[in-house]
């Protein structure tokens, strides 16, 4: 697992300036049904150059784990992807490598400390989670399809 701060399409931009300064992995917390976390749950925390309000970073890993995102819970519990085009992230393989890209903001819904202070806390996790069309696949469903 390789975390880049300052990320520009996985490469470390020289203009970001952000700096990671803790990386932990911990146990996964209670999940959904159907959610997995093959890493459990990474903690970090970066700073950011001065005048900066976001940091955009890059997660690479194997990609036998499975996962297809990098995911955090938003102030209402749910567990959103933010490497996904909903929220400006993608992946994408490289060097054989899975790679997700996710932008964070100082002090917005998914900094932790929830203060714009020049540094973003963020607990979140490279997971799978089952999708449907509309999100999470009902209990209902019948061979991954609404009835």
């Amino acid at each position: 697992m390789t975390l880049v701060a300052g990320s520009q399409d996985g490469k470390v931009d020289p203009a970001s300036g952000a700096r990671i300064t803790r990386l932990k992995q911990e146990d996964a917390p209670a999940l959904p049904k159907g959610m997995e976390m093959p890493l459990g749950l990474l903690s970090f925390k970066a700073t950011l150059a001065t005048g900066r309000s976001s940091e955009k970073f890059s997660l690479y890993l194997d990609p036998a784990l499975g996962v297809n995102g990098y995911w955090m819970e938003d102030g209402t519990g749910t567990w959103v992807n933010l490497s996904s085009a909903a929220y400006g992230g993608k992946m994408g393989s490289e060097g054989g490598r899975l790679r997700l890209d996710f932008e964070i903001s100082d002090g917005g819904r998914f900094d932790a400390d929830g203060q714009a202070n020049g540094a973003i806390t963020a607990p979140g996790a490279a997971a799978q989670m089952p999708l449907s069309i509309v999100g999470q696949a009902s209990d209902w469903a019948s061979n991954g399809f609404w009835l």
